[in-house]
């Protein structure tokens, strides 16, 4: 092989393995996250001070983020203590999604 074939092919090899494209798209996610979960929070607090009732469904989807995001830790980790946490953050959000759904069909807590 020449020199050209060898570039080539290391060029095909090493496509889409860009340390720098890599590490900023976590940024980007992470920051999505983080803001996505703010505003989710900001709404439920507002609509808890302006109506005097919890919207559940808004905590549920926060708590479904940080779930998210605790799972995936966990399954790559292995680790006993991201396995814990992961279970605790999971029971805490089917409650909140079993208060929002009985909130959304008129049920009272």
């Amino acid at each position: 092989m020449n020199k050209e074939e060898i570039l080539a092919k290391s060029r095909q090899e090493n496509k889409n393995r860009d340390i720098a494209e890599i590490d900023r798209a976590k940024s980007d996610s992470r920051f999505a996250v983080i803001l996505t979960m703010l505003f989710t929070c900001l709404y439920a607090v507002m609509t808890l001070l302006i109506t005097g009732k919890m919207n559940y469904g808004a905590l549920a989807t926060a708590i479904c983020m940080l779930f998210s995001m605790q799972l995936h830790r966990a399954i790559k980790n292995k680790n006993t203590g991201d396995i814990l946490c992961a279970s605790v953050i999971c029971l805490f959000f089917l409650l909140l999604t079993y208060m929002a759904v009985r909130e959304l069909f008129g049920f009272k807590p």
